[in-house]
């Protein structure tokens, strides 16, 4: 399997949009993020799990299609 690299964006809760810092800045747990283009404040856990939970069905989805391809040229007639 090849060494794939994934990347999600933490997007606002509210509007989707991607949220955009500084390059340096860093957060912590309970730090809120405001969105540039709703003005909401996301907070930073929350960003943190649904991100999570957008990898996981990434890489579920990459791990699939290797599996897929692996076994279809194993099984094949």
């Amino acid at each position: 399997m090849d060494d794939s690299n994934f990347t999600v964006e933490l997007k606002c809760l509210f509007c989707d949009c991607p949220l955009e810092g500084e390059p340096d800045q860093e957060f912590s747990s309970g730090d809120l993020i405001k969105c540039q283009n709703c003005n909401e404040l996301n907070d930073y856990d929350a960003l943190l799990d649904v991100a999570a939970e957008e990898g996981l069905t990434i890489v579920q989805a990459h791990l699939d299609d290797h599996l897929k391809k692996t076994f279809g040229k194993l099984f094949k007639k």
